[in-house]
């Protein structure tokens, strides 16, 4: 579990935007890459990203369950080094924006397998923070030394991988109740949804306050379905995926931060 924090200049009225980064199997050819390079360039110097794995699709030939050569794109045997090139090519334009890039169950596998590990490969390409498989990661607005807020961040590439978003909802939900967080991120089932638990406190000023957490599954860029070639999900009958990631809106305030989550 990793533990990251940075710090962000702010002036009263600015507003920023989080965007993960999760599923998106770069390198099988039913990722819809139009549909991820437009999400990266939907960004200005306000908008970060986070990965929270499964960038890399990293299914190799000696994947007898899921590999298919009509699904890999690589143009050669050298799988792992085509990914780890092409992720590099997509977020190179996005590398100061980057807080961090983390693992999925994916990319992990090849750490067992074949004793390399791709996301660290990128992340030390990209000069950004490898985040492990989960963990915590702050972001702390200030105004000059002054007038701090902070917002926490739990992320998590998820478990959770049922064929209802209900269900992969109420299973990391579960997760939410043991970190003291703000934004609460999940992947792994490929479901675009969000949801907030509301919280109630105390202010500075001894008033009453409400203040949610809130909890995004982070869609997925990999289409179920691809024409004229069958993929692992057609296999499994997975029904068709929703393809995009949701953002979180970020406004440091007089007293607070407000925070909404997004799906379009």
């Amino acid at each position: 579990m990793q533990i990251k924090h940075k710090r962000i200049t702010y002036r009263m009225g600015d507003q920023f935007v989080l965007k993960p980064i999760f599923d998106v199997h770069l390198g099988n050819r039913a990722c819809d890459e139009n549909a991820f390079r437009s999400y990266l360039a939907d960004s200005d110097e306000r908008t970060f990203f986070i990965g929270g794995g499964d960038l890399m699709d990293a299914v190799i030939t000696s994947d007898l369950k899921r590999y298919r050569k009509g699904i890999d794109m690589s143009p050669s045997e050298a799988i792992i080094d085509y990914q780890v090139d092409r992720a590099a090519a997509f977020l190179s334009p996005y590398r100061e924006q980057i807080l961090g890039l983390g693992s999925g169950n994916h990319e992990d596998t090849l750490v067992t397998k074949c004793s390399t590990d791709m996301t660290k490969r990128l992340c030390t390409r990209l000069d950004v923070p490898f985040l492990g498989y989960s963990g915590l990661f702050a972001l702390r607005f200030t105004q000059g030394g002054q007038g701090g807020r902070t917002v926490v961040i739990r992320y998590h590439h998820g478990w959770a991988a049922g064929r209802t978003q209900g269900g992969q909802l109420t299973s990391n939900a579960k997760d939410v109740m043991h970190f003291d967080a703000d934004v609460c991120l999940y992947g792994h089932g490929h479901k675009l949804l969000t949801d907030s638990i509301a919280r109630l406190g105390i202010s500075k000023t001894n008033r009453f306050i409400s203040k949610d957490i809130i909890i995004c599954l982070c869609g997925s860029f990999l289409k179920t379905y691809l024409e004229g070639e069958t993929t692992y999900s057609e296999k499994k009958g997975y029904p068709p995926t929703r393809i995009g990631s949701p953002y979180i809106s970020i406004r440091p305030t007089k007293n607070s931060v407000e925070l909404k989550a997004h799906t379009n």
